[in-house]
């Protein structure tokens, strides 16, 4: 394996008997090459890893276990064989392409056909390629998939997806027997039109056996895109259709999936014009994916900032389902409360039912406004370096060559060469709060791809998640800081008004939003952000009542200073409201009977590490048991909440 990886891929390739060109190779020997790069990468990268940190002045490096077998099957190991990954578009194209028991049909409406392009100039095409189409005019869209109201919708990607894969199926299995695995891609996009602004968005989907012989799985992706042109639009979806059909044929794995679809494309929010592709809906279907969990898909994409915004709305079933934002918001009015809902209580119910009964009775509008609780998570998101591909397989070779008895799971010896320099007593309080209190810490949870199952950060979120659910309200996650990002993105979808519920339970206005350091990293400070938020005189901010210690209702504390006369126009000119006594519930507003409005998130969670049992009273019915059901619970109670150590630890790990 060491000479191996010493050796380029077209040496190793020449190396094997028969093969002159890379799309020549035949499969046994193509999996022969590829097994040699993959482990010689890893073995590599690990001797290294653990022979630096040997060497280092602090603790001696855990010795290796002789335990050759797998113990437990690991995302990590799995991703280890994508030796594509961090690579070209073209690179995962023709290693695609080179398998030709994995075959299908491209169907592409709309910035062009860069998909197909790609496959079909990566070399050996026809091992993968069955056809390509473009049915670019409606009336012959029609002809090939059936009349449809509209044509850029997730129910037109679907008609693609059917027909395609049927017309592969019907015409091509007996030719290619029932080892092969047939699929189709399609997409269907409304890219940047000339002489026009409209919203530039899109569905794209593959439907595929995962196995021979198996029914079909499928991935459905809703899309919004910002390139100022059709061309770079297209050149992105060319990568992010290749992505997509690269991880699937390898993965089954759908937080895997997620966590790459962007592999090789800018994560970044470029104002100045650069744009990107942001992926704001994600639906897994087909024995390939029982048991996803949508909320954890959803909290990929905000983690790793594949998408700014995701919705997630209750179903029939009470289980929360991600929701377009395009067809959740159209010519809706808004009401969001912003919070981390550790744990929500009486109060954040209390004001946004307030805020709906101000702007209802204000009747500007016959429509029913959403009220929405945005699941603030930006403490659980990654730093931007964590999202680039190359730093993230970097991280978990790291983390790789400290589990010696390759099982998938750091013991605490193997855990203490990974943290460097750091007190012993400091590194064992660590890995008790990353190991859930058990003893080992999940490979996949430190490097960041697991399900959820091991890995703090996740059931962290699950525990926020399950305490909100109990209000069945729509949520939005993000990792938006501050009102006017919020506002920015919901006026993307809806021209309707957007109002920001704010207060209650020890709110405070200075802190909150008048405080000019929160600011500082924003270009033009606090009243470009103020500016920003009120671009339209429809959007506003809900201002409820503070409630005191005896049941008292008055008026939210002013801001000091200067602050104080910025809050005074912006009141003056309406776009502040403060809520009135007549909005405010009738039991909150009674002083005999409002004790369990008196007190928000923060009070609950110091009535709780107390050991009192006063703080049931203050949160919505169901919450409670909610809380004592989940690790946060246990957390708050044995007074170890996540500590600021972790989030260092893993925003750090080299």
């Amino acid at each position: 394996l060491a000479f191996a990886a010493s050796r380029p891929v077209a040496q190793l390739s020449g190396g094997v008997k028969g093969v002159s060109q890379p799309w020549q190779r035949v499969k046994t020997h193509r999996t022969q090459v590829n097994a040699e790069l993959a482990g010689a990468s890893v073995l590599a990268s690990a001797c290294a890893y653990a022979k630096a940190r040997s060497k280092r002045g602090g603790r001696r490096a855990a010795p290796v276990r002789s335990n050759p077998v797998r113990v437990q099957r690991r995302a990590a190991a799995d991703l280890q064989g994508l030796v594509h990954l961090g690579g070209t578009a073209s690179e995962k194209a023709l290693a695609v392409n080179l398998d030709s028991m994995f075959y299908g049909s491209f169907a592409e409406i709309g910035a062009g056909q860069e998909v197909s392009r790609t496959f079909l100039q990566a070399g050996a095409a026809a091992g993968t390629v069955a056809r390509s189409i473009s049915a670019y005019d409606m009336k012959m869209s029609d002809v090939n998939y059936g009349k449809a109201q509209r044509y850029v919708t997730q129910e037109r990607l679907k008609q693609m997806l059917d027909t395609e894969y049927n017309i592969v199926e019907k015409n091509l299995r007996s030719l290619k027997g029932e080892d092969a695995r047939f699929f189709a891609f399609a997409d269907t996009l409304a890219a940047k039109a000339f002489n026009s602004n409209r919203e530039c968005e899109g569905w794209i989907g593959l439907t595929y056996q995962a196995k021979p012989k198996e029914a079909r799985s499928t991935v459905i992706l809703h899309i919004r895109m910002s390139q100022p042109t059709a061309q770079l639009q297209g050149q992105e979806i060319g990568v992010l259709g290749t992505n997509l059909i690269y991880l699937c044929k390898s993965l089954t794995d759908p937080y895997l999936i997620t966590s790459f679809l962007l592999d090789g494309m800018s994560i970044r929010d470029d104002e100045g014009g650069g744009g990107r592709i942001e992926i704001d809906f994600v639906d897994f279907q087909g024995p390939a994916f029982k048991g996803v969990d949508p909320r954890l898909v959803a909290f990929r994409l905000i983690q790793l900032r594949i998408a700014n915004g995701v919705i997630l709305e209750p179903g029939s079933d009470g289980k929360y389902k991600m929701a377009v934002p395009n067809n959740f918001l159209y010519k809706r009015p808004v009401i969001v409360e912003r919070s981390r809902f550790r744990p929500p209580t009486r109060m954040h119910k209390e004001v946004i039912e307030a805020a709906a009964r101000k702007l209802k009775s204000e009747g500007d509008t016959d429509k029913e406004a959403l009220k929405i609780m945005n699941l603030q998570i930006d403490d659980l998101t990654v730093p931007t370096g964590w999202q680039e591909t190359k730093e993230r397989l970097e991280r978990m070779k790291a983390i790789a060559a400290a589990d010696t008895a390759r099982d998938g799971l750091l013991s605490r010896e193997e855990f203490m060469t990974l943290t460097g320099e750091m007190e012993e007593e400091d590194a064992n309080a660590l890995f008790k709060e990353l190991s859930l209190g058990g003893d080992s810490i999940s490979v996949d949870a430190l490097v960041n791809i697991t399900n959820g199952g091991h890995s703090v950060l996740a059931t962290d979120f699950i525990d926020r998640m399950e305490m909100l659910q109990a209000l069945k309200y729509p949520i939005i996650l993000s990792n938006f800081k501050r009102n006017h990002q919020l506002v920015r993105y919901l006026s993307r979808y809806t021209a309707l008004p957007i109002i920001i519920a704010v207060g209650g339970g020890g709110y405070d206005l200075q802190r909150a939003l008048f405080n000019p350091k929160s600011y500082s990293n924003e270009e033009g400070g606090m009243l470009r952000a103020f500016g920003n938020l009120f671009e339209s005189r429809s959007n506003r901010i809900f201002t409820y009542p503070a409630i005191d210690e005896e049941g008292n209702v008055s008026p939210c504390d002013l801001p000091d200073g200067n602050e104080q006369q910025l809050y005074q126009y912006l009141e003056s000119i309406g776009s502040i409201v403060p809520l009135g006594n007549a909005w405010v519930g009738v039991e909150a507003r009674d002083p005999a009977k409002n004790k369990a409005f008196r007190y928000g998130s923060e009070s609950v969670t110091r009535q709780i590490k107390s050991g009192s049992s006063e703080w049931e009273e203050y949160v919505p019915e169901g919450v409670a048991a909610i809380c004592k059901s989940h690790a946060w619970f246990s957390r708050v109670t044995a007074g170890t909440p996540i500590s600021p150590t972790v989030y260092r630890f893993l925003n750090n790990l080299k």
